[in-house]
This record gives C-alpha cells, structure tokens and sequence, in this order.
C-alpha cells in the first residue's frame, strides 16, 4: 500500500506492506485522514516518533477485517478510532481512567498512523459510527472530543466566559458550549488590538498559551475565576503567581471528552461544523499541503490515501 511517512530525509510516500492486525486489533481501510499541527511537528521532527511512522491519527473508514478478539466488529463496518492508547496496565488504567494514562501511545506517533491505505488499530480505541455520519464529518472526531473536554472543568452555562483565540479550535469550543447551553461567552481574537475587560469573567479558555495570554486572561477574570487550559505547548510557559493567588484564580488543564459524544453531537446535529472543514487531497499533494497548513487556522485539511 502507499503510504505518507516520516523518513530520514523529511516525510516521503512509499510503498509499504498493508498491516496484518492481530487478534485484538481491527484492519481499516482509510477513506478520510485530517492533518493535525502534530503531524507537521512529528514530520519536522519537533516531536519524537518512532523510525519510518506513518503519519496521521485523525481519520475515518470502513472495517476490512477484525482480529478473533477484536469484539463485534464485522468487515463493511464504518468507523473512526482514538487515537490516544493507554497502556491497559498501570494502577490509574486499573482503576478505569484510561483518559489520564500517564503512559498512553499514539497512532501517527509511535504507531503506524493514517496516512497510508490502511491502518490497524486495538479494538478497544475503535468506534462505529452511524450511517448518517459522513466519513468526514466522523474523520473530526478527535477534535471534537478533544474540545469536548471543557465540559469536564467545572464551568456552568449561566456563568460569563472568554475564549482566547479566534481560531478554529476555539470556534469548535465556542460551538460545543452553546451545544449544552451556555449563552454568555465571547471569542477573543488578540490580533485585533483591544484588550480585554478587568474582572469581568467567570472563566476563560485558552487556545493560545503565552505567559503574556495567561496574565491577560488572569487580568481579565473575576476574582475566583477559572482559566481552562487546553494548548499542548512543549516549551515551559510561565505565570504570574503573585497575581493567581491574589485573584484566587484556579488553573484546570483538560485533555479530551468522551469520543462517543463527539461522534453522537456531529450525528444529531447538535453541532455544526461543516464550515470548519477544507479541501480534499491525494496524498502525492503533501509538500504543498503540509506548507499550507502552518498558515491556515481556519479549515482543517484531509488526505484521502485511496484517491
């Protein structure tokens, strides 16, 4: 099969053999793969993966074959998977919160990854999705699930609230929250020069994190307010503890929300998010369309490794 992956020289597509799944494993066939800002860092090699990965962990597709434990999937079955495995082995996965692993693996990362035909993936992370559900739509289920992950902070609907950033990311946010009711909260796009009003929120999201980000946002809360921290930055950021504990401001970090509500919001309808996702692509187009994608924060982007 072709495949797009990391290489000694940058990322290149090769032919590689199709992954032969094992008996808890499922073989899918891809028909859709988002391209993330971790695929990019993977590719430039600012985040470690293993020798020759494959790329890609955001994607959708169709069950060619199920391993003999690999539960009640059946071939023709339409799909995506988390792309975020926990070990299955320390004391925290024991007592059933795999979603804070501290020894988790991921696809594209240190396993094969979605940029190929193929991918094989451990029945545990793999979800079915419903016949209404486009294969595009369900390829933009881990970012959903990862904004869906707020609801898991503490915040109340009838309480005021800032986004910080106008990106797509904080437009996911923005549309998840109005999803469970939550009427009073604004998106904040620093490019515009204003700042933001003092002690006026309840809670702020962050999508940007910068020491100057964390400040304003403590500047701009209530005293006792909640600033939610959602940006994966690999450099230490710093903070302002004269000024958290004078406001009392709590610090909550979340990771992601239940996958199976994220596909189940895109399925109903609940939320919109058609206008968040771009253009189609062989992956022959990759050198362009990595290039495009350190500039372009409003559409995610999406090879289709069959075409």
């Amino acid at each position: 099969m072709r495949a797009l992956m990391k290489a000694e020289e940058g990322i290149a597509i090769r032919n590689v053999a199709a992954p032969q799944p094992a008996d808890d494993e499922v073989l899918i066939r891809v028909m859709l793969a988002g391209l993330c800002r971790t695929d990019v860092f993977v590719a430039e090699g600012r985040i470690p993966g293993k020798a020759n990965v494959i790329l890609g962990h955001e994607f959708s597709g169709i069950v060619e074959r199920a391993g003999m434990r690999a539960g009640d999937f059946r071939q023709g079955d339409r799909v995506t998977a988390m792309p975020v495995l926990p070990c299955g082995r320390c004391d925290i996965c024991s007592a059933g919160m795999q979603g804070r692993c501290q020894s988790t693996t991921m696809l594209g990362i240190d396993h094969d990854g979605a940029f190929g035909e193929f991918i094989a993936v451990p029945a545990s992370a793999v979800y079915k999705i419903p016949d209404t559900l486009s294969f595009r739509l369900a390829a933009y289920s881990e970012p959903v699930a990862a904004a869906l992950s707020v609801m898991k902070s503490g915040i109340s609907p009838e309480q005021r609230g800032v986004i910080y950033g106008n990106n797509r990311f904080g437009h996911l946010i923005d549309r998840i929250l109005k999803a469970y009711g939550f009427g009073s909260v604004m998106i904040f796009d620093p490019a515009e020069g204003r700042p933001l009003r003092k002690n006026a929120y309840d809670f702020a999201i962050e999508t940007l994190a910068t020491e100057k980000t964390l400040r304003e946002l403590m500047v701009a809360l209530k005293p006792g307010g909640k600033i939610v921290l959602k940006s994966r930055k690999h450099e230490p950021v710093g903070i302002s503890l004269s000024l958290a504990v004078k406001k009392e401001v709590t610090l909550t970090a979340v990771n992601y929300g239940d996958f199976g509500e994220a596909i189940r919001l895109m399925a109903e309808g609940l939320i919109r998010v058609d206008d968040l996702l771009g253009p189609e692509h062989r992956l022959e187009e990759f050198a362009a369309v990595f290039e495009r994608s350190k500039t372009l924060e409003t559409q995610k982007v999406f090879f289709n490794p069959g075409a």
